[in-house]
């Protein structure tokens, strides 16, 4: 196997043995399988396995149309590429051959993050496993690139710090809770609800705020940390909202004119960087709730169950937590919102068939799936506390039984649960001065690192990687693009292809800090 590009297989073709396998020269199978794809919205497509036939003209158009658009063909049998011939496909700088001599899932996911993606499983292949990993890694660089709306969101909510009290110093060691979410289950539960607020803490994730609040059940805490307008219209459905309110940073700045309790600041580590540099300028301490999900999980339901561990609630019931189309819905009654549809192209929105805790088959998507696995890997980590699913409905959760809420809550005493005198024990150490010095800090940094992006030298490079606004705002956006722009300048010398990535990615460095001065320079006015 000759080709510039191939150098490595070439190497284990010279010195590891192999013998020759025969490759399919029918492409039918293949042209089919393409017709049933949403092509038009796909930005990576996966073709396991070698071929000797011609590219199908479908691809090369679709490659044709936009530079960034990337064909990478799989093969893990060294005596494959022997036996190839279609060279040609890599005078292109937009195909990829992957040699896949081990495990190429998190390789492969690291070097195209997307949620676009498509794969055509020509020989045995775990194709579901790299599309989760790869938007999940996609979902992750997507925050980073879009970091000045998390940024703003921030700010604003570290104004009302002041008036805060701090949800992670709160303790409620052996006290059961129950995880509320917004799935169409939820509604059976409502009887069971009205009578549990002196048996366990009962927390209201999200979207499930304003379906208790319609039907007349106050949590003991609501939580929410989705930075969406989305969210925000549904917070904002029979709002005003009584109960503690406790929010991630993150979350849409807006959502606080629905809430009417008093705050909770819940350090969640879902702020990036820029939340993890002015925690540690405040001296805001204590461990994160959140991370110990997995890097699979979502949702502000997987925070509230890594909250309530750490509160040291137990047991810990989940109730409305489907994490599927339970009889065709999405949420209970009471929340709009559109179902996804077959065709849609975003691997995590992808509608998967899949048996529910009643043995049925039942509609799902690959993010609810994986947040499923997160939430059973999460319970089986933790067999000093007891998990229960009061879901009367969805996917379950392995490991984890099934119940109702009124069996789950039989056999539980009535205790006191004093919210109030937890939260009033718990005042939030903020300082206004601290966060002005900050932000000043962080004006003037963003200055220096607009100069150091003008002249990208090894050591300017150094420098910036030292500024206090590179470590709070840019390292994410950095780290992002060198894996991004990786498809979007594509190039067949990899050393040229270096160069022409590294210098889009300092002028797009440039249009981020333009971006976040405005924000910060905001801001450090208010506080002038």
């Amino acid at each position: 196997m000759t080709h510039a590009r191939c150098n490595e297989i070439a190497f284990y073709l010279q010195f590891f043995p192999h013998e020759k396998k025969q490759l399919s020269l029918d492409s039918k199978p293949l042209e089919k399988w393409l017709n049933t794809q949403n092509l038009p919205e796909i930005e990576v497509l996966y073709l396991v396995g070698l071929f000797n036939f011609a590219l199908p003209k479908v691809i090369t158009q679709w490659l044709n149309e936009r530079k960034e658009r990337a064909l990478v063909i799989i093969e893990e049998d060294l005596g494959a590429f022997a036996n190839f011939h279609q060279f040609d496909l890599l005078d292109n700088p937009q195909i990829h051959i992957h040699y896949a001599k081990e495990d190429p899932i998190e390789e492969l996911a690291n070097q195209f993050p997307c949620d676009r993606l498509a794969i055509f499983v020509g020989k045995p292949f775990d194709a579901e496993r790299l599309q989760r990993r790869s938007a999940a890694l996609s979902a992750l660089y997507s925050d980073v690139l879009y970091s000045h709306k998390i940024v703003e969101n921030v700010l604003a909510n570290y104004q009302r710090l002041h008036t805060c009290f701090n949800a992670n110093a709160l303790q409620f060691k052996n006290v059961p809770a129950i995880i509320c979410g917004a799935g169409p289950s939820l509604e059976k539960s409502f009887s069971a609800l009205r009578k549990a607020g002196n048996k366990a803490l009962i927390f209201a994730c999200g979207s499930a705020i304003p379906i208790l609040t319609r039907n007349k059940i106050r949590p003991h805490f609501t939580i929410a940390v989705d930075p969406n307008h989305e969210e925000l219209e549904r917070m904002q459905q029979h709002a005003p909202h009584e109960a503690p309110f406790l929010f991630a940073p993150r979350v849409h700045r807006d959502v606080f004119s629905t809430m009417s309790g008093p705050y909770g600041y819940l350090k969640t580590d879902t702020g990036g960087f820029f939340e993890n540099w002015l925690e540690e300028k405040l001296g805001l301490d204590g461990n994160c709730a959140g991370p110990d999900m997995g890097s699979e999980a979502f949702s502000v339901t997987t925070l509230a169950i890594s909250y309530a561990y750490a509160l040291g609630c137990n047991p810990i019931i989940l109730t409305g937590v489907d994490l599927a189309y339970t009889s065709g819905k999405r949420y209970a009654s009471g929340v709009e919102a559109d179902k996804g549809t077959t065709c849609d192209p975003r691997a995590l929105e992808k509608i998967l068939i899949r048996t529910d805790i009643h043995g049925d088959p039942v509609e799902t998507l690959l993010k609810w799936v994986m947040e499923s696995d997160c939430i059973s890997a999460f319970a089986k980590d933790h067999p000093e506390t007891t998990f229960l699913n009061a879901s009367e409905g969805g996917l379950g959760f392995s490991g984890i039984k099934n119940t109702t809420l009124e069996q789950a809550l039989q056999s539980l005493p009535t205790i006191d649960i004093d919210c109030q005198k937890q939260i009033d024990a718990s005042p939030l150490p903020f300082d206004t001065e601290k966060l002005t010095l900050a932000l000043q800090e962080l004006e003037s940094s963003l200055d220096r690192c607009e100069t150091l992006c003008d002249r990208p030298t090894i050591i300017a490079q150094m420098d910036l990687e030292e500024e206090p606004a590179y470590l709070a705002l840019l390292q994410g956006i950095a780290a992002a693009l060198d894996r991004v722009l990786y498809r979007y300048f594509p190039h067949i010398d990899p050393e040229e292809g270096k160069k022409i990535r590294e210098n889009a990615k300092f002028q797009e460095l440039k249009l981020q800090i333009a971006k976040f001065r405005k924000i910060i320079g905001e801001k450090c006015a208010t506080y002038r």
